[in-house]
């Protein structure tokens, strides 16, 4: 099974499909958040796994991005 197509990634879409039909906006939006960090983690692993080896700095600096959602 693929990165994109991982269980949580299945899971997260599962929940988001059961949730609109049976009305559970609880269970639609966990759904959402579990799939946008599936998104995010196969976005970064595809980066990491590009890129040279990060600095120390570098890494605070981009791990402080996911603390604050990106704003500066």
């Amino acid at each position: 099974m693929s990165t994109s197509e991982s269980p949580s990634r299945a899971k997260a879409q599962s929940d988001i499909m059961v949730g609109r039909r049976i009305h559970d906006p609880e269970r639609e939006a966990k759904g959402r958040r579990d799939l946008a960090e599936a998104k995010i983690q196969a976005a970064i692993e595809r980066a990491v796994a590009a890129a040279p080896p990060l600095t120390p700095a570098q890494i605070k600096r981009l791990s402080g991005l996911l603390r604050t959602g990106g704003q500066k």
